[in-house]
């Protein structure tokens, strides 16, 4: 299966027939029984050249790999394989027959698609900084790039007219910048590097504020980012050679991935992005809950993230591909801020992250070999569509008489025309569905 990405460039979806072990049933109709899902492999700079081959038991690509998208978006839709191996694709099942897909109550509240989308994040560099907009944002924005007819590309910054809250659960350790610093905060860590440069950085923060600050870094002439980034290097390696920031536990993190940062983003000023955004540390089993209007970069580690089903970004820097400063300032939302938690106990095996993310809710099952585990039944949620990845070992998935087994890296979708879902096996399963109700 090919797919098209954000940029246009045609990406492989390479999801290896070994990782389906048993399809087994007594009808074909799709939805009536599990499904196992082809997914589609995103293949960005930033992405992991072995993380997601050695998830899925597979043989490197031979370049980066770095999101597993599973679901119904449009950009990179999942096939679905039925009982007697025929494949049709997930978004035109829900097109085709939205309330047996996703059941009467998630219609209602999203319309005639899935509303969210599940990926394995594999991030071996930086991810860009950015921002994504709220439902009004998005919605506006886009009404106002279809009318000014803009065409799919590089040039739009809306691509959808829907939000993108998102949750990563860390599977490996994982670092990101989430969320800003308080000033004084900023001001400290800014004061460790000497020079004109740091001392108009400095400025900016204590007169304009870190969103003030961001915008001015964004904006560095062109002429003197080389300079710029020159100072960085010679006073993070000043500052990392004092014995006050070696006690500072919190600052040697920002200026080590300042550090960092200068060689994967070599004249970038948002190098100093750490210097005012949290540096956010996640143990395996973490989950990092990201609001609309949240400044943010993904730095490095394997996570499993839920989100909204939108691919609306907006960036500042850390990347090739089009910033809009001015816009992602326009879409920040003060009073928002990011939130690690771990998943809520909700049977003896399963943790659920229910963040205030109408799109989505998450669960984390550990399947013992030789139990029958039954997924928890959700407050507050009407029967729904539901993704079930295997991220380790092997799990069957059985709804009536019907089993799906699969392994590692290999995901199964159940309609909501599926009453009864148990696992059996010997792994650990992620489990996706839809949000909680809107509130009234």
């Amino acid at each position: 299966m090919l797919t098209t990405s954000p940029d246009g460039t045609t990406q492989e979806s390479p999801i290896a027939d070994d990782l389906v072990l048993t399809l087994a049933g007594t009808g074909t109709r799709p939805g009536t029984a599990p499904q196992l899902m082809r997914n589609a492999v995103q293949r960005y700079d930033w992405g992991s050249r072995t993380a997601l081959a050695l998830i899925q038991g597979r043989v490197p690509a031979g370049h980066a790999e770095a999101e597993l998208w599973i679901g119904a978006h449009p950009l990179a839709p999942s096939a679905l394989r039925d009982v007697d191996g025929h494949e049709t694709c997930l978004a035109d099942e829900v097109g085709a027959d939205p309330l047996r897909t996703l059941g009467a109550a998630c219609l209602a509240r999203f319309g005639p698609r899935l509303p969210f989308l599940l990926k394995i994040l594999a991030i071996d560099r930086a991810l860009s900084v950015q921002v994504h907009p709220d439902a009004a944002q998005a919605a506006a924005g886009f009404a106002a790039e279809e009318a000014a007819g803009l065409p799919p590309g590089p040039g739009r910054r809306f691509t959808d007219p829907y939000p993108k809250p998102e949750l990563l659960v860390a599977v490996t350790h994982v670092e990101a910048l989430a969320g800003w610093r308080t000033a004084p905060d900023a001001a400290r860590l800014v004061d460790l590097l000497d020079g004109a440069r740091a001392e108009r950085l400095h400025a900016a923060v204590t007169t304009e504020g870190l969103p003030g600050a961001l915008a001015l870094l964004a904006g560095w002439p062109a002429h003197d980012r080389a300079a710029l980034v020159a100072d960085v290097v010679r006073g993070v390696r000043v500052a990392l050679a004092g014995s006050a920031v070696v006690r500072d536990a919190d600052a040697l993190a920002a200026l080590m991935w300042v550090h960092r940062l200068v060689g994967q983003h070599p004249g970038d000023p948002l190098v100093l992005a750490p210097l005012l955004l949290d540096v956010v540390r996640l143990a395996p089993g973490e989950g990092l809950f990201v609001p609309a209007g949240v400044p943010h970069a993904y730095l490095s580690g394997i996570g499993v993230e839920i989100m909204g089903a939108s691919d609306n970004v907006v960036r500042a820097g850390l990347t090739p591909k089009a910033v809009d400063v001015p816009l992602l300032l326009d879409l920040l939302a003060p009073d928002a801020a990011p939130v690690v938690a771990h998943g809520r106990p909700v049977t003896a095996h399963e943790v659920l992250w229910s963040p205030p993310a109408r799109e989505f809710r998450l669960g984390r099952i550990v399947v013992p070999r030789g139990d029958v585990v039954t997924p928890a039944a959700l407050p507050g949620a009407d029967a729904g569509p539901q993704i079930l990845l295997c991220l380790t070992g092997s799990a069957d998935v059985l709804a009536g008489t019907h089993r799906v087994t699969t392994r590692a890296g290999a995901s199964v979708v159940v309609g909501a025309d599926v009453d009864v879902v148990r696992l059996v096996g010997d792994g650990e399963v992620y489990r996706a569905c839809v949000g909680e109700h809107d509130a009234v």
